[in-house]
C-alpha cells in the first residue's frame, strides 16, 4: 500500500483527524502492513498489545467470550482495531479474525505516542476521542442491561 492510500485512510478515522499530513505520513512510514486470508487470526484474546491497527479493505470479526457467552461484532474499513493498544500495554479483550481476504496497517504503538509526546496538543485530541468512544461504549453496555434487568 503507497503512502498515500495509507495517510486517505488514517484521515476518516476520528482519532487521527487532529493529525497534520506530514504526521499521518510519519505514520504511514513507521506502519507495517498486514494481509490475511479467511478465517486467519489478527490476534487472539489474552495476546500482548503493542499496537493498533487500520482496517483498509475486507472484514473482520471480533469476538469476545465472557462467561455466560460468546459475542461476535463484525468490523468493515475503515476501522481501527485495537486501539486500546495504542496506548496501553493491556491484554487484548477480544479475539478477531478476518471474513475475507483483508488488508490492515499496523501502528507500533512506540512511535504513536513519541509522536504525541512531541505534539502535546495531538495526545489531548486523541485522549479526547478515545474518552469519547469509551463512553459511547460505556452507555451501550448501560442501555443493554436495563434490557435484561427487567
Amino acid at each position: 500500500m503507497d503512502e498515500a492510500a495509507a495517510v486517505a485512510a488514517f484521515a476518516e478515522l476520528d482519532i487521527f483527524s487532529s493529525f497534520s499530513d506530514e504526521q499521518l505520513r510519519l505514520l504511514a512510514f513507521v506502519c507495517e502492513e498486514i494481509s490475511l486470508a479467511p478465517g486467519e487470526a489478527l490476534y487472539a484474546a489474552g495476546d500482548a498489545a503493542d499496537g493498533g491497527y487500520v482496517l483498509v479493505s475486507g472484514a473482520l470479526e471480533a469476538t469476545h467470550s465472557p462467561v455466560e457467552g460468546s459475542r461476535r461484532f463484525r468490523i468493515e474499513p475503515v476501522a481501527l482495531v485495537g486501539e486500546l493498544g495504542l496506548m496501553l500495554t493491556r491484554p487484548r479483550g477480544a479475539s478477531v479474525s478476518a471474513v475475507r481476504t483483508s488488508a490492515l496497517l499496523f501502528v507500533p504503538r512506540g512511535p504513536f505516542l513519541k509522536l504525541l509526546r512531541s505534539h502535546p496538543e495531538l495526545a489531548e485530541d486523541v485522549a479526547a476521542t478515545l474518552r469519547a468512544e469509551l463512553s459511547r461504549y460505556l452507555d451501550s453496555i448501560a442501555q443493554l442491561g436495563e434490557r435484561f434487568s427487567n
